[in-house]
């Protein structure tokens, strides 16, 4: 194979869930600065769309879709270990074009968010196919930091105690998720804690462009207004959470109105971020822009008026590099989605989160900071008055955030040596 490598990334994509998004550009800027003569393939659920968006002749885009998993990769990997136990090899050429370029990579990192977690069993078939032909191929297979467990559930325990012990390394993103290994019972050698790679981000590391201009023109508004003495508070409403809150007979647009009715004024401006794009698609998966319109339409009833005025929405695709650049002018942000709140704390910027999962106090405590994570179904949380309290404390917090956030960011760093010892 020479001197070159090969990485597989699976597990996130560049288009819908822009958090994936941050991880994955992320993950490839990371491994260039150790390999830069490195091909790339990305695994992706959206192939189409992340083929027209990437800007890069070394990166290779390969459809992973739960079809492709079950067509054109498993079954085929399954062939080749068979072979294998025969002392035979199957020949490449017999292979789909998906199970070839995986048998001949050097290593496949493992981006996603969340994987083998209870309340999430119809994942779990998508969590074992991402990994599992690789395993059979022999490819070492690096889970990057991301939440795991908790494993109650038996059919959740029974797939992480099958195939989490078949990874070359595990990194598990937070305290708990640490717990959880402990109690599944994870040998002490395959894992240890590492921060989120999206917190090592920078805006070089972007492979697309989309939306620019637009981005540019509310950047000058918002950065106009701030110089003008505005107080500017970003909102991230999750297309995941407005379901969520939706099935337990919540209201989860009326939530961000109640904000900027409560806190709203001449001296402070709104601004509404997907963190989730899909632009001209209507699904809530990967996408929360059809919970942004529910919200549009909510602030145009409600608070007629404020739409352009005290609050300006993003409702078109917008990539890791562009949310950031809007975060960055804002001295709060509100947000239900777990990689908005990690762009706002790398920017120094303190988030009040309203989440589902232990996967954001998890982080947040790691900077001391755990008091503004609140549950989306908790009847007695009162976001107004966080989000007052975050204002009044924003100078000391914004302190405690840049103090915490090298060895956040070493902590993530670190997780790259199991790649480095691979490529040696």
């Amino acid at each position: 194979m020479g001197s070159e490598r090969t990485i597989a990334i699976t597990g996130a994509t560049l288009w819908g869930n822009r958090g994936a998004e941050a991880m994955l550009v992320t993950t490839i800027g990371q491994v260039r600065a150790r390999r830069p003569d490195a091909r790339i393939i990305i695994f992706s659920y959206f192939p189409k769309r992340d083929r027209a968006l990437v800007r890069d002749s070394r990166i290779t885009v390969i459809g992973a879709r739960p079809k492709d998993l079950v067509l054109r990769t498993f079954p085929f990997a399954v062939l080749v270990w068979l072979a294998g136990l025969l002392r035979l090899r199957w020949p490449d050429r017999l292979l789909p074009h998906p199970a070839r370029a995986l048998r001949r990579c050097d290593a496949l990192l493992d981006a996603s968010g969340i994987s083998f977690a209870d309340g999430r069993e119809k994942y779990l078939p998508f969590n074992i196919l991402l990994i599992w032909p690789a395993i059979l191929l022999g490819v070492p297979v690096i889970k990057l930091a991301q939440a795991l467990g908790p494993f109650r559930n038996p059919l959740t325990r029974l797939s992480a105690r099958l195939f989490l012990p078949r990874c070359q390394r595990i990194y598990a993103r937070g305290a708990v998720t640490a717990e959880h290994l402990r109690d599944l019972g994870l040998p002490a050698a395959k894992w240890e804690q590492a921060a989120d790679i999206a917190f090592l981000y920078q805006p070089e590391y972007s492979l697309t462009a989309e939306n620019e201009e637009r981005v540019d023109a509310l950047a000058t508004k918002l950065a106009g207004l701030r110089a003008a003495g505005r107080t500017i508070i970003g909102l991230v409403p999750s297309s995941l959470v407005h379901t969520k809150t939706a099935k337990e007979g919540g209201d989860y647009p009326g939530v961000f109105v109640q904000l900027v009715r409560d806190l709203g004024g001449p001296d402070v401006h709104f601004v509404v971020v997907p963190n989730a794009t899909r632009q001209g698609s209507d699904s809530f998966a990967n996408n929360d822009l059809p919970a942004i319109a529910a919200l549009r339409e909510r602030l145009a009833r409600d608070l007629p008026g404020a739409l352009g005025v005290t609050v300006d929405v993003v409702d078109y695709d917008l990539n890791t590099a562009g949310s950031r650049r809007l975060f960055a002018l804002c001295d709060a942000v509100l947000t239900s989605r777990f990689h908005a709140m990690i762009s706002a704390l790398t920017l120094g910027v303190p988030p009040v989160v309203i989440g589902w999962s232990h996967k954001y106090a998890e982080v947040l405590a790691e900077f001391g900071i755990e008091r503004f994570a609140v549950d989306f179904a908790d009847p007695h949380a009162d976001i107004p008055a966080l989000v007052r309290a975050l204002l009044d404390e924003r100078a000391a917090l914004r302190a405690q955030i840049t103090a915490a956030l090298e060895p956040v960011q070493a902590s993530a760093a670190a997780q790259f040596a199991s790649l480095d010892a691979l490529l040696t």
